[in-house]
């Protein structure tokens, strides 16, 4: 029987496109599975608040269900309550003096959190309310008998936020509202102790759990938030570090779905926001393909108000208004990297912040190899640029008597701002770009993506990294990776 080729090109391109399709929902399933174990071992935080357009104020009831995972039984549980470096008398405030006036866009202005009650289950009134911490950003509850391991509590917060007029992770300007890192969230128990730090200007002071959120904001309005939008002013997500939204009465914003995520742009000025939008969804096609799969629904952008370049949180970045198109673009590329090295695969960002921002850097790097069309500098200049400032900065430091530290130290040891980022962003890039040289570009590529799928929804820290390169390479790089983290290798 005399079967048509046309007919036979037609079954194959069928078959071709059902096989795809398969692979498509195969892959689809993989990543949802992935990521409902993970919200299926993360607590659940649930928060309903309401904004005060006229006096800058948050209110909010709270109810946070906390697991013991440790094996000591807990006689309180501990909350981060970074709404209070804003506070007037802060130890460790925000931002530098030297930062201030392009900070406060109208003059000097204090916030801070006032918990009005703490409740737990069963009790007739509240418990006490314990501010503690090294600047007073850990409340303390206390428990009327200890939890022990796997127990779950339910706690209730009531609480104020009064914003400050200034332009950062939480605070109001004349056009936007910055709610980053507004509510309390329990510190992570590790080791027998409680990993609280106080805020740093220098860097992200942040060290969090994955945690589930339910959160609904009665405002006047609108809203680009983290998480899926379930009806107005409510939005669900699972499994994120961090919970931030950022309201406007003059957003205006754009969509497109890919592969499933809803890529969100919300902006202020941008007179070119389709670009900016396609540098997201680029980004994001990216690094899915690099490391592992992005594993949530949506992932905003917003231009908002900010002293410095971005801000990563889960599912959403914020993008300083008014950069210049290049910065402007090489930040959505370096925040959107954050959701993978910070987000998806954590660190402690206190303690070891060239981890995720020597990654998102190099991921940086990366974007621009797949990207060209983004960058008007080629690899090899971009590296050599950095190789330099960093040369010129350790000269720099040696010239005055100083030395080039430790990269893994707390956030407020670094002695400036200029430090902290040689040491953690252009350092931390170059690490990977002089392992590249070692090992090629492709092998490292390997080594990251295999550690990416392996420690998600998990915390990456020093040891695991190295040993997870070691294993993928067959290379032993534990004096390679020393020499730079204790500041042997100057780089000079």
């Amino acid at each position: 029987m005399k079967i048509r080729k046309s007919y036979v090109l037609k079954f194959l391109a069928i078959s071709c496109a059902v096989l795809l399709l398969i692979v498509a929902v195969l892959s689809l399933m993989a990543s949802d599975n992935v990521l409902t174990k993970a919200a299926r071992n993360s607590d659940m935080i649930t928060i309903n608040a309401k904004y005060d357009s006229e006096a800058k104020t948050l209110t909010a009831m709270q109810t946070v269900r906390y697991k013991n995972r440790s094996n000591d039984a807990l006689p309180h549980i501990k909350f981060h309550i970074y709404a209070n470096a804003y506070r007037e008398g802060a130890k460790f405030p925000p931002v530098t003096s030297s930062d201030e006036e392009k900070a406060f866009p109208n003059g000097k202005s204090y916030g801070g959190i006032h918990i009005n009650e703490v409740r737990l289950p069963l009790a007739q009134v509240g418990v006490p309310v314990l501010i503690e911490g090294d600047d007073k950003n850990v409340l303390s509850v206390p428990l009327f008998q200890p939890l022990r391991p796997n127990q779950s509590i339910d706690i209730f917060l009531e609480y104020t936020v009064q914003l400050a007029n200034i332009a950062h992770r939480l605070g109001w300007t004349d056009d936007v509202v910055n709610l980053g890192n507004f509510y309390p969230v329990p510190v992570i128990y590790e080791g027998g102790q409680w990993q609280a730090y106080p805020y740093s200007f220098n860097g992200d002071p942040f060290y969090n759990a994955l945690h589930n959120f339910d959160v609904t904001l009665q405002c006047d309005l609108m809203i680009a938030s983290s998480g899926t939008l379930v009806r107005e002013g409510r939005y669900k997500a699972s499994a994120i570090r961090d919970f931030a939204m950022v309201l406007s009465k003059s957003f205006k914003s754009l969509t497109r779905v890919v592969s499933g995520v809803a890529v969100n742009y919300f902006y202020l000025t941008d007179e070119r926001p389709t670009e900016s939008l396609q540098c997201a969804v680029d980004s994001l096609k990216t690094f899915s393909k690099l490391f592992t799969k992005y594993p949530y629904k949506q992932l905003t952008v917003v231009q908002t108000d900010f002293l410095h370049g971005g801000m990563e949180y889960g599912e959403l970045v914020y993008v300083s208004n008014g950069l210049e198109r290049d910065l402007h673009n090489q930040v959505i590329i370096h925040e959107i990297a954050h959701q993978w090295w910070y987000g998806i695969i954590g660190n402690n960002q206190a303690r070891s912040a060239w981890i995720d921002e020597g990654l998102a850097e190099y991921s940086t790097l990366l974007f621009y190899d797949h990207n060209p069309q983004y960058s008007r500098f080629n690899r090899a200049e971009m590296i050599d640029n950095a190789r330099s400032n960093f040369a010129t900065y350790a000269k720099v430091v040696q010239a005055v008597g100083g030395t080039i530290d430790t990269m893994n130290r707390d956030l407020n040891s670094f002695r400036s701002t200029h430090e902290y980022v040689y040491m953690t962003y252009v350092r931390g890039m170059l690490l990977f770009c002089d392992l590249e040289m070692l090992l090629g570009q492709d092998l490292v590529a390997g080594a990251l993506r295999a550690f990416a799928s392996e420690a998600q929804f998990s915390f990456a820290t020093q040891d695991k990294l190295i040993t997870s390169m070691e294993k993928s390479t067959r290379v032993s790089l534990r004096t390679f990776f020393e020499s730079f983290l204790t500041g042997v290798n100057t780089l000079t």
